[in-house]
C-alpha cells in the first residue's frame, strides 16, 4: 500500500470511522491526498465510504449585488411610499425590474401615470422581503431550506442551485482491520514523479503505486467554449467546408448600407425607431461611394416614386442585419466583374457572421441584440434551385431539415423564407429569408449575372435541438457560471 493509504488505514483502525476533517487533521495530509487514499482503500475493500446528497446554492453576480443593496422592488417600494413616482421617470434597468415585480406581487398600483404604494405594499414595508432574507443568508454562508423563495430566485437568475454528493465519513471493514495489522509505510513506494525526481534520478528502484481510474474524484471544471461560440464555429465550419470565404464589416453604419443600398424605401416601417437604433454619436456619417449613391437615388425615385433624401441615408445606425456587409461586398465585387480588373473566377461564394441590433419585443426567440449569418453567391445562370440546394446542404451539416415558402423582401425577387424543423417543439421554426438580388441593388441585369442571397439567425439553431436543453435565447446570455459549467457541447 502507498504511504498515504497506510496512514489513513491506521487512523481508521484506531477510530473505527472518521470524517474527512478528522482524517486531514490527524494524518497531516492534504484534502486531496486523504481522498485519494480513501478511494484506494475502498477499491481494496479495506474501507466503506459514506456520502450525503444535497444542494449547493450560490449567488450570481446580480444576486450578490441585490444581497448587498436590496432587491429592485424593495428599493422602489421605499421610494414610492410617501408620494409616489411618475412612471415616466422609471427609466433605469433596475427601475423597470422593480416595477415589474411590484406589479406582479401586487404591492403597488398605477394612478394617472403615478406609481403609488397600496395597502399590501405598506404591510410589506414593515418586514424584510423573504427573497432578500434568503439572499443575505446565502451571502453570509448560512444554510437555506428549499422553498418558494429559492424557486423564485432561481427563475430570476439570482442564484444557482447545484446538486452535490459530498463525502461524509469513512468506516474500516474487517478486511481493513486485518490489513492494518501488517501494514507499514513503504518509503520505496511513490505515487507520482516530479521534476526534481527526474533530475536526480531518484525514482529509480522505487515502486510505483497502482491507481484506480474508476475511483470517484471531486468534480473538475475543465475549460470549454460557450455554447453560442460553439454554434458560431459550427456554422463557420459548415460554410468553409462548402468553399465559402468569410467577410466582415462594421457594426455602426450609415443607414445607406443598412437600408437604401438594399432597395428599402426611406418610409419603410423597418426604418422607424420602433425597429432601429438611431445614434446620436455619430448622428450623420459620410458615404464615400458617390457614384453608387447616385445610382441608388435614381433607382429609389424611379421605382418607389418619392424624393430620396441623402440626409436620411447618412443617419448613423446600429446595423439591423449583417446584410449590410453583403451589400457593400456585392457593390465592390460587381464593379470588378464589370471591369477588366477581375481576376477571380465565378462563382464567388462568401459569408458573414456577426452581431446586430433591433428594437424587438423580447421573448424566448427574440432579443434586442443577437447574431446573424449571411451568404452570397455571385455567378452566371444561377436560379432559386441553386439557392435551395445550397441552403439544404448548409443546414444539413448542422443537422436541420429545411422547407421553403414564397415571401417578400425589398432587395430580392423572387424571395423565399426558409424554416427548420425543431426537435424541441416538433414544429417548423422560421430561420431566415432568401432570394435573388434585384438589379436595383446589383446594378446589373440578371441575364448577365445573378446574386443569390440569404440571411438567418444564429441563436435559433441552438433552440432547435433538445440535446442541449436550452429553451430560451435569453439563457445564452446568462451571467451565471453554473450555466457554462453544466452546459453540454452542442
Amino acid at each position: 500500500m502507498h504511504n498515504y493509504e497506510v496512514r489513513v488505514l491506521n487512523l481508521l483502525e484506531k477510530r473505527g470511522s472518521a470524517s474527512l476533517t478528522e482524517l486531514e487533521e490527524h494524518s497531516k495530509l492534504g484534502k486531496d491526498q486523504v481522498l485519494w487514499a480513501l478511494h484506494g482503500l475502498e477499491s481494496k475493500g479495506f474501507a466503506m465510504l459514506r456520502y450525503k446528497e444535497g444542494q449547493k446554492v450560490v449567488l450570481s453576480a446580480e444576486g450578490r449585488k441585490y444581497a448587498e443593496h436590496g432587491l429592485p422592488e424593495s428599493r422602489l417600494l421605499r421610494r414610492i411610499s410617501e408620494s409616489g413616482v411618475k412612471a415616466g421617470s422609471l427609466d433605469s434597468e433596475e427601475d423597470r425590474i422593480g416595477l415589474q415585480w411590484l406589479m406582479k406581487k401586487k404591492l403597488a398600483q398605477m394612478e394617472n401615470g403615478i406609481l403609488k404604494i397600496n395597502e399590501a405594499g405598506t404591510a410589506a414595508l414593515k418586514k424584510e422581503f423573504p427573497e432578500e432574507r434568503v439572499l443575505k443568508r446565502i451571502a453570509e454562508g448560512k444554510g437555506v431550506h428549499p422553498g418558494d423563495e429559492l424557486d423564485s430566485l432561481k427563475r430570476r437568475s439570482l442564484i444557482e442551485v447545484e446538486s452535490s454528493n459530498e463525502f461524509e465519513s469513512a468506516e474500516i471493514t474487517q478486511k481493513g482491520r486485518e490489513a492494518a495489522k501488517s501494514s507499514v509505510e513503504d518509503s520505496d513506494e511513490i505515487g507520482s514523479i516530479d521534476r526534481e525526481m527526474i533530475l536526480r534520478m531518484s525514482w529509480k528502484g522505487k515502486k510505483l503505486s497502482e491507481y484506480d481510474v474508476s475511483a470517484m474524484v471531486e468534480r473538475q471544471f475543465a475549460a470549454k467554449k460557450h455554447p453560442l461560440k460553439q454554434t458560431i464555429d459550427r456554422i463557420k465550419d459548415a460554410y468553409t467546408s462548402m468553399g465559402f470565404r468569410e467577410i466582415s464589416g462594421p457594426t455602426i453604419e450609415p443607414a445607406f448600407w443598412v437600408f437604401d443600398s438594399l432597395f428599402i424605401p426611406q418610409d419603410h416601417p423597418a426604418r422607424d425607431k420602433q425597429d432601429t437604433f438611431f445614434l446620436d454619436n455619430p448622428k450623420s456619417m459620410e458615404i464615400d461611394e458617390k457614384s453608387y449613391v447616385k445610382e441608388i437615388k435614381e433607382a429609389h425615385e424611379k421605382s418607389w416614386k418619392y424624393s430620396w433624401d441623402i440626409d436620411k441615408a447618412r443617419q448613423g445606425v446600429l446595423r439591423t442585419h449583417t446584410t449590410s456587409v453583403s451589400a457593400r461586398y456585392v457593390h465592390q465585387a460587381i464593379a470588378k466583374i464589370l471591369s477588366e480588373e477581375n481576376a477571380e473566377a465565378l462563382p464567388l461564394k462568401v459569408f458573414s457572421l456577426g452581431r446586430l441590433f433591433r428594437n424587438e419585443n423580447i421573448d424566448y426567440r427574440h432579443l434586442a441584440d443577437f447574431y446573424q449569418h449571411d451568404g452570397i453567391i455571385i455567378g452566371k445562370d444561377l436560379t432559386m434551385a441553386n439557392l435551395f440546394d445550397t441552403l439544404i446542404k448548409l443546414y444539413g451539416k448542422l443537422g436541420i431539415k429545411l422547407k421553403f415558402k414564397p415571401s417578400y423582401f425589398p432587395f430580392v425577387e423572387p424571395a423565399a423564407e426558409f424554416y427548420g424543423f425543431s426537435d424541441v417543439t416538433n414544429e417548423w421554426v422560421e430561420l431566415g429569408g432568401s432570394g435573388i438580388m434585384r438589379s436595383e441593388v446589383t446594378g446589373i441585369s440578371r441575364n448577365k449575372i445573378s446574386v443569390l442571397a440569404w440571411g438567418a439567425g444564429v441563436e435559433r439553431v441552438l433552440l432547435m435541438s433538445k440535446n442541449n436543453g436550452i429553451k430560451s435565447i435569453a439563457e445564452l446570455y446568462n451571467n451565471g457560471i453554473g450555466f457554462a459549467r453544466d452546459m453540454r457541447s452542442v
